[in-house]
């Protein structure tokens, strides 16, 4: 079973008590391989614990304050999934920002170390992190930049994922195509989901032309 459990904050653990049975529901329904996870907010001491999830070339690391940042401003927006012995598993580290029908959750980076892959816990980091954007913070959509060259994650957000019997609803779609975003001069997806406040899924209606990235108004 996967918990959601450890020190969340007051907003959060008051929107999962009004939200119990559905979202309990999710969680149970998680594969034998990593029973017994739990999910918590992301904490101080865990920056000296999570090195091994970071060692996949694709995922982008930061500074030490950078993730101090994250911490003091979003902290319901930074969470670590843990199993047995304390063992770091994964985490997602995200912010809300913008204004008026920008206002959106936007996901900074999410990871899964190597060895519980394929046990569909990023998207259920994922999904924690659209709930608290879409039920909390009333955001119109939550985004999140891949690598072009990126193809495993770009079909991963993209997918509806059906499993036992319950829906983990990624549906990303690619917004706009970011011309030399990365280091090294790559280009990035901007890929987007509505939320429920967008009724009409504006939002989402694909830009026909590249940016760059001066032309964004959030990164």
């Amino acid at each position: 079973m996967l918990w959601i459990g450890g020190e969340i904050s007051l907003r959060v653990r008051v929107f999962l008590a009004r939200e119990a049975f559905g979202f309990a529901f999710v969680l149970s329904r998680s594969p034998k391989k990593i029973e017994m996870t739990t999910i918590r907010r992301f904490c101080c001491n865990d920056l000296l614990r999570f090195a091994s999830v970071n060692l996949d070339h694709l995922t982008e690391t930061f500074n030490m304050s950078f993730y101090m940042t994250y911490l003091a401003r979003w902290p319901d927006y930074f969470h670590v999934a843990e199993g047995p012995g304390n063992r770091i598993m994964g985490y997602i580290m995200g912010k809300v920002e913008g204004q008026g029908e920008s206002w959106h959750g936007h996901v900074t980076a999410v990871t899964v170390a190597p060895e519980y892959r394929r046990q569909q816990l990023a998207k259920k980091l994922m999904n924690l992190l659209e709930d608290i954007s879409d039920k909390i913070d009333k955001a119109y959509f939550v985004d999140l930049f891949v690598r072009a060259s990126n193809t495993p994650a770009i079909k991963m957000y993209e997918k509806v994922i059906i499993l036992e019997l319950s829906i983990l609803d990624l549906g990303y779609v690619i917004y706009r195509r970011v011309l030399r975003y990365y280091s090294g001069e790559e280009d990035g997806l901007d890929m987007r989901k509505a939320l429920s406040r967008d009724v009409e899924k504006k939002s989402i209606i694909p830009l026909k032309r590249p940016v760059t990235p001066d032309e964004l108004e959030y990164d």
